[in-house]
């Protein structure tokens, strides 16, 4: 029994502000021996991918080479301060006297955030093996910022012990790009050949609400196999996940502290550069592809171990 070029369409995985964008669609795959009735594919429109009409010389069966996807994606992250965390403070009323920079050293800083993206990406296959994709999306998201004072440099007198809380929300809009390189082995013989990807991906995004800028890098190693199911073809696949997120941001708040008759309130000005604190997680994903050709495709995702992220998408092959 020969097993044919199995083909898988990417699904980038997203990290918002992280983007956030990975992750992977799988398309077409069929089994051929001698009993089958060869059938030939026609020429695409886009004449994609290149080298496509030798792959079907040698009997493989390719997937539709153009895409259109359409995913949600929801993410709780931890995040760290790269180096210390600056602060400009200046009062009013009995806080007057405060009109000063200050520096926070980064270990006394606690960050977290979590987002929420939906994003719409095309994706070409342009070699049997190799896709690329790019996207646009728009995320609302949140981080929580806790800064300890206890340690700061700069405050007249020294430190105050204080934890400051700097709650922020924003909207991104970002754009990416990505690849997907895509093949399967028969590890046993005899058994159902294994499915495996490799996703890159890098977004880039700009918030509304503060002056941030978001570069997220991704990628991914997912392996699993593909079996025959009602109305279509199911896929079941483990992955290795790595997630890279920068940000800088900064900004100014002003909290308002008045107690009794007399007003007084505090503003920040705030300037931290934030990275993600874990690089590496794990996955399980599956994609469901049905429609009379196969040309529809229904994908999802849980990644756990460092953090929690849920993918879900629905896409269809032209």
């Amino acid at each position: 029994m020969k097993y044919p070029l199995m083909a898988l369409a990417s699904l980038c995985a997203f990290s918002t502000p992280s983007f956030s964008s990975e992750s992977t669609e799988i398309t077409k795959q069929a089994e051929l021996n001698s009993s089958d009735i060869e059938r030939e594919q026609p020429e695409h429109w886009s004449r994609l991918p290149f080298l496509g009409e030798k792959a079907r010389e040698l009997g493989y069966e390719l997937p539709i080479p153009v895409g259109v996807g359409l995913y949600y994606n929801t993410q709780e992250v931890g995040y760290s301060a790269k180096d210390d965390f600056l602060l400009g403070l200046s009062g009013t009323g009995k806080f007057g006297w405060l009109d000063t920079n200050i520096s926070i050293p980064s270990e006394d800083v606690v960050i977290t955030g979590s987002d929420e993206s939906l994003q719409l990406k095309i994706d070409a296959w342009v070699l049997p093996f190799l896709n690329i994709y790019g996207l646009v999306g728009h995320t609302k998201g949140q981080k929580n910022i806790l800064a300890d004072l206890s340690n700061a440099e700069g405050i007249p007198g020294g430190g105050i012990d204080i934890v400051l809380p700097i709650p922020l929300e924003y909207e991104a809009y970002n754009v990416g790009l990505g690849t997907v390189i895509a093949g399967q082995a028969e590890i046993i013989p005899g058994m159902h050949p294994f499915i495996f990807t490799g996703v890159a991906a890098f977004t880039n995004s700009w918030t509304t609400a503060t002056d941030s800028k978001i570069q997220t890098y991704i990628g991914s190693v997912r392996v699993g196999q593909r079996h025959d199911v009602y109305g279509g073809k199911l896929a079941v696949m483990l992955g290795y996940n790595y997630q890279l997120i920068n940000q800088k941001v900064t900004g100014s708040m002003t909290f308002d502290i008045t107690s009794g008759a007399r007003p007084s309130s505090v503003t920040v000005d705030y300037d931290v550069n934030l990275v993600s604190s874990q690089s590496h997680n794990m996955s399980v994903s599956m994609v469901y592809d049905f429609g009379p050709n196969n040309e529809w495709n229904i994908f999802a995702e849980y990644g756990f171990l460092n953090w929690d992220q849920l993918i879900v998408s629905i896409g269809r092959r032209f």
